[in-house]
């Protein structure tokens, strides 16, 4: 499950590393602030505009708030997070990636996969009654892609089992594309059937957690995850 995740506004080196297309995003996200940008900088340098474009997508979002999503072609756009249902009183957040194509709302939108940028996400651990709020990002805190769906105006992300890291947490996790992956999964003309076997948890090396009601990691745990940062975007 993810109920809410993270987006630090440091999306430059994202922006740059992926090639994204922010046209979008930059026509429709606080305009205001694209003003000011353009009216402050250098004709010729955009990175201004975007960083001031993506203000209002970062921090920690929620269900129904609107996100940034990456499309086929690398274009980035906005979405509201949750599918809305007939029936249903609330948006489905998620989309479980073992019955993605027995479930008609999720079977639709196959053909329609994104990726949802993002440094983090929570997760509750349950002790009882009690309940513990814990981060999880990749060691260094870079930033990463859920694999997502959409359908031109709000985007689900899925899970799938949890890495064996983080299974005393919860018993899902979003997925998280890697780089070798980002440009097959966002091709509309690759079939699902040839991309599906990338629903699958990242390895243990790649995840750190912290429990915020626990004392900070010891030096000697930050040493090891440091000796184990990977680049989501190297390729």
């Amino acid at each position: 499950m993810c109920s809410r995740f993270d987006l630090n506004s440091d999306i430059q080196a994202l922006q740059v590393q992926l090639g994204l297309d922010m046209e979008d995003i930059r026509r429709t996200a606080t305009p205001a602030g694209i003003e000011d940008a353009r009216n402050a900088r250098n004709p010729d340098d955009l990175s201004d505009e975007f960083e001031a474009a993506f203000e209002s997508l970062t921090g920690t979002r929620r269900p129904t708030d609107p996100i940034a999503v990456i499309l086929p072609d690398r274009k980035a756009a906005i979405r509201n997070w949750g599918l809305s249902v007939p029936g249903l009183n609330a948006p489905m957040i998620n989309a479980r990636s073992e019955t993605l194509e027995a479930k008609p709302t999720f079977r639709l939108l196959l053909e329609r996969r994104c990726l949802i940028p993002a440094t983090g996400w929570y997760e509750w651990r349950k002790d009882g009654t009690a309940k513990h709020k814990n981060q999880i990002t990749l060691p260094d805190h870079q930033p990463f892609l859920f694999a997502g769906l959409e359908n031109g105006h709000e985007a689900t992300i899925i899970t799938c089992a949890p890495s064996g890291a983080i299974a005393h947490i919860h018993n899902r996790m979003p997925v998280v594309i890697g780089p070798n992956h980002l440009s097959h999964w966002l091709d509309p003309d690759s079939s699902f059937q040839t991309i599906r076997h990338v629903l699958v948890p990242l390895p243990d090396h790649v995840l750190a957690w912290q429990e915020q009601t626990s004392p900070p990691a010891n030096a000697g745990q930050k040493a090891d995850q440091n000796s184990n940062q990977i680049d989501f975007f190297s390729k």
